[in-house]
């Protein structure tokens, strides 16, 4: 596993709702409860938690399209 991966999945589960789904919110919330090494390490590392939350969140289904019975 890499080091984006475990710190990532590690900040997860450690703080499970301080992150969100947008990236420049992730990154500030990185900043207050990590220290990261170098700016690349952290933008990195807000990158796979947004991509990560953003895959495990529910689909809403559109207003357009027929809900299914």
């Amino acid at each position: 596993m890499d080091k984006t991966r475990r710190l990532s999945e590690m900040l997860l589960q450690r703080y499970p709702g301080a992150f969100g789904t947008d990236y420049a919110e992730n990154m500030k919330k990185l900043d207050e409860l990590a220290l990261v090494s170098s700016e690349q390490l952290r933008n990195h590392i807000a990158g796979y938690i947004t991509r990560s939350l953003k895959t495990n969140e529910p689909e809403e289904a559109s207003p357009d399209e027929p809900k299914a019975e």
